[in-house]
């Protein structure tokens, strides 16, 4: 029993096996779990992006927008837009719109890229337009193939990508969560300080 103990010991083919062994069991357990989660990790920022970068979708404003971007934010808002007709011209909804009123804009819950989508695509079967140039047709919206508007889709200002990522600067810097008008936003609005509009602000 010993001699054969020994011949075993030193025979090189258990020795090989056992590390054969090892090695694939090292193998087996060790690197899958590493290349998973680099695999995850990898695709991660890949599959946000695939959701959020839709071709000839407007772009989100910056952090911090120019003051140039929110000038030419309230210009689309007031002319190009026209939002001010259901929103109000602050964008307080309720009754303080020309028409049948949108929403209070101020005291939206939302996200900018909701709001993005919801003003490039509009809301179908809601009194909500759909604002950019070529939506469905030329640009999907909500994940929906290329094609006509669907039924109830209410066509609005064909507007430019670029004139909705300025529209989106306006209503980050100065319209999103100011819930109070101030005297200074309406002489800014009508470019007046006498504007009697603005009378009742302080």
């Amino acid at each position: 029993m010993t001699e054969a103990r020994t011949a075993l010991t030193r025979s090189p083919r258990p020795r090989l096996k056992l590390v054969a062994l090892a090695l694939m069991v090292a193998g087996l357990l060790l690197p899958q779990p590493i290349f998973a989660q680099d695999a995850a990790s990898s695709a991660a920022p890949a599959a946000a992006a695939a959701d959020t970068a839709v071709a000839g979708m407007p772009a989100l404003p910056p952090d911090a927008p120019t003051a140039e971007q929110v000038t030419a934010g309230l210009a689309v808002w007031k002319d190009r837009g026209g939002c001010y007709n259901c929103h109000g011209d602050f964008a307080q909804g309720g009754t303080g719109g020309h028409f049948p009123a949108g929403p209070s804009l101020r005291k939206t819950h939302l996200d900018l890229e909701t709001i993005r989508d919801t003003i490039s695509c509009g809301l179908p079967g809601t009194p909500m337009p759909y604002n950019l140039a070529g939506a469905y047709t030329a640009v999907s919206c909500y994940g929906n193939d290329l094609g006509p508007a669907p039924s109830g889709a209410v066509p609005g200002a064909g507007l430019k990508p670029e004139e909705i990522t300025d529209l989106l600067a306006y209503l980050k810097a100065d319209i999103i969560g100011k819930l109070r008008i101030t005297k200074a936003e309406c002489v800014e609005y009508y470019g007046d300080p006498n504007a009697p509009n603005c009378a009742a602000y302080h």
